[in-house]
Protein backbone atom coordinates (compact mmCIF):
# COMPACT_ATOMS: atom_id res chain seq x y z
CA UNK A 1 0.00 0.00 0.00
CA UNK A 2 1.22 3.52 -0.46
CA UNK A 3 0.91 6.37 2.29
CA UNK A 4 1.66 9.78 2.24
CA UNK A 5 4.52 10.56 4.31
CA UNK A 6 6.07 14.52 5.95
CA UNK A 7 9.35 13.99 4.92
CA UNK A 8 9.57 11.77 2.46
CA UNK A 9 6.71 11.74 0.10
CA UNK A 10 4.39 8.80 -1.17
CA UNK A 11 5.90 5.49 0.19
CA UNK A 12 5.19 1.99 -0.39
CA UNK A 13 4.28 0.26 2.56
CA UNK A 14 3.88 -3.92 3.57
CA UNK A 15 0.79 -4.26 5.98
CA UNK A 16 3.61 -6.30 8.49
CA UNK A 17 4.94 -2.92 8.87
CA UNK A 18 2.01 -1.35 10.25
CA UNK A 19 2.33 -0.84 13.98
CA UNK A 20 -1.44 -0.67 15.91
CA UNK A 21 -1.16 1.58 19.14
CA UNK A 22 -4.69 0.63 21.12
CA UNK A 23 -4.21 4.05 23.13
CA UNK A 24 -2.74 6.19 20.35
CA UNK A 25 0.01 8.03 21.80
CA UNK A 26 -0.92 10.79 23.76
CA UNK A 27 -2.35 14.16 22.70
CA UNK A 28 -2.78 11.81 19.20
CA UNK A 29 -5.17 9.50 20.68
CA UNK A 30 -6.78 9.24 17.53
CA UNK A 31 -4.08 8.09 15.55
CA UNK A 32 -3.91 4.12 16.05
CA UNK A 33 -1.63 3.06 12.83
CA UNK A 34 1.87 4.43 12.23
CA UNK A 35 5.04 3.01 10.51
CA UNK A 36 8.58 3.23 11.55
CA UNK A 37 10.90 3.78 8.53
CA UNK A 38 14.90 3.88 8.38
CA UNK A 39 16.14 7.95 8.84
CA UNK A 40 19.55 6.32 8.11
CA UNK A 41 21.46 3.77 6.90
CA UNK A 42 22.78 2.43 10.81
CA UNK A 43 19.49 1.85 12.01
CA UNK A 44 19.67 4.52 14.92
CA UNK A 45 16.98 6.84 13.68
CA UNK A 46 13.68 6.42 12.71
CA UNK A 47 10.57 8.20 11.58
CA UNK A 48 7.56 7.51 13.12
CA UNK A 49 4.65 8.50 10.56
CA UNK A 50 0.85 8.28 11.41
CA UNK A 51 -1.06 6.46 8.46
CA UNK A 52 -4.08 8.63 9.43
CA UNK A 53 -2.43 12.24 9.15
CA UNK A 54 1.09 12.59 6.86
CA UNK A 55 1.89 15.61 8.95
CA UNK A 56 1.86 13.81 12.06
CA UNK A 57 5.45 12.24 12.22
CA UNK A 58 7.60 11.68 15.00
CA UNK A 59 11.74 11.44 14.37
CA UNK A 60 12.43 8.75 17.54
CA UNK A 61 15.75 6.84 17.81
CA UNK A 62 17.77 4.27 19.39
CA UNK A 63 18.04 6.03 23.11
CA UNK A 64 20.74 2.98 23.93
CA UNK A 65 23.10 4.67 21.22
CA UNK A 66 22.98 7.40 23.30
CA UNK A 67 21.97 6.18 26.79
CA UNK A 68 23.20 2.71 26.77
CA UNK A 69 22.00 2.56 30.91
CA UNK A 70 18.64 3.69 30.18
CA UNK A 71 16.30 1.03 31.37
CA UNK A 72 12.60 1.05 31.64
CA UNK A 73 10.23 -1.34 33.65
CA UNK A 74 6.92 -1.92 31.93
CA UNK A 75 3.97 -2.59 34.47
CA UNK A 76 2.15 -5.93 33.88
CA UNK A 77 -0.70 -4.04 32.20
CA UNK A 78 1.03 -2.69 29.62
CA UNK A 79 2.61 -6.02 28.96
CA UNK A 80 -0.92 -7.40 28.61
CA UNK A 81 -1.94 -4.93 26.13
CA UNK A 82 1.54 -5.29 24.14
CA UNK A 83 0.82 -9.05 24.31
CA UNK A 84 4.60 -9.67 25.38
CA UNK A 85 5.77 -13.03 25.83
CA UNK A 86 9.14 -11.92 26.41
CA UNK A 87 11.60 -9.00 26.48
CA UNK A 88 12.65 -10.33 22.82
CA UNK A 89 8.91 -9.05 21.45
CA UNK A 90 10.46 -5.68 23.34
CA UNK A 91 11.97 -3.17 21.31
CA UNK A 92 12.24 0.44 22.60
CA UNK A 93 12.39 4.12 20.86
CA UNK A 94 12.54 7.60 22.30
CA UNK A 95 10.63 10.76 20.40
CA UNK A 96 13.45 13.50 19.85
CA UNK A 97 12.93 16.86 19.84
CA UNK A 98 14.81 18.18 17.44
CA UNK A 99 15.39 21.93 17.51
CA UNK A 100 17.51 24.55 14.35
CA UNK A 101 20.57 23.58 15.53
CA UNK A 102 20.82 19.45 15.17
CA UNK A 103 23.59 19.59 18.10
CA UNK A 104 20.88 20.75 20.77
CA UNK A 105 18.85 17.52 19.98
CA UNK A 106 17.29 15.87 23.16
CA UNK A 107 15.35 12.69 23.89
CA UNK A 108 12.36 12.12 25.36
CA UNK A 109 13.56 9.22 28.24
CA UNK A 110 10.39 9.84 30.34
CA UNK A 111 8.03 8.67 27.91
CA UNK A 112 9.76 5.77 25.38
CA UNK A 113 7.98 4.67 22.34
CA UNK A 114 7.38 0.37 23.13
CA UNK A 115 7.09 -1.62 20.46
CA UNK A 116 6.36 -5.67 20.29
CA UNK A 117 8.07 -6.47 17.05
CA UNK A 118 6.51 -10.02 17.26
CA UNK A 119 2.95 -8.66 17.30
CA UNK A 120 3.05 -5.27 15.77
CA UNK A 121 2.19 -3.29 18.73
CA UNK A 122 2.71 0.05 20.61
CA UNK A 123 2.21 2.49 22.92
CA UNK A 124 3.94 4.94 24.23
CA UNK A 125 4.60 4.39 28.21
CA UNK A 126 4.89 7.11 30.80
CA UNK A 127 5.77 5.45 34.60
CA UNK A 128 4.25 6.73 37.49
CA UNK A 129 7.45 7.50 38.77
CA UNK A 130 10.90 8.33 36.85
CA UNK A 131 13.92 10.07 37.31
CA UNK A 132 13.98 10.63 33.32
CA UNK A 133 12.67 13.69 31.86
CA UNK A 134 11.19 14.81 28.53
CA UNK A 135 14.54 16.70 27.50
CA UNK A 136 18.07 15.05 27.55
CA UNK A 137 20.38 15.99 25.27
CA UNK A 138 22.21 13.00 23.39
CA UNK A 139 25.25 14.76 22.30
CA UNK A 140 27.67 15.35 25.48
CA UNK A 141 28.48 19.39 25.23
CA UNK A 142 32.18 18.43 24.67
CA UNK A 143 30.45 16.49 21.53
CA UNK A 144 28.47 19.89 20.73
CA UNK A 145 31.68 22.10 20.65
CA UNK A 146 33.58 19.61 18.19
CA UNK A 147 30.36 19.11 16.33
CA UNK A 148 30.72 22.90 15.68
CA UNK A 149 34.58 23.04 15.12
CA UNK A 150 34.69 24.28 18.72
CA UNK A 151 37.25 23.21 21.23
CA UNK A 152 40.28 22.05 18.73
Amino acid sequence: MQIQTKYLGTVDVEENQIFRFPKGVPAFEDHQQFVFLPFDDEGIFFYMQSLKDADLCFITCDPFRFFPDYQIELDDQNCELLEVNGPEDIALLTILTIPEDFRQTTANLLAPVVINTRANLGLQFIPDNSDYTTKHPIFPPSQQKNAAGEGK
